[in-house]
């Protein structure tokens, strides 16, 4: 039974991290995407 709290905490502990991760990948994307140099055409 401990065990299985063990491996269920890792689980969220991997979950949050994952999340935090594309929260920021997501950021850094539109920050990318927003002062990206324009083509004068």
């Amino acid at each position: 039974m401990k065990e299985k709290v063990i491996v269920d905490m890792r689980l969220a502990i991997f979950a949050n991290m994952l999340r935090a991760s594309l929260f920021w990948l997501v950021v850094l994307y539109h920050y990318v995407a927003v002062n990206k140099p324009k083509k004068q055409e």
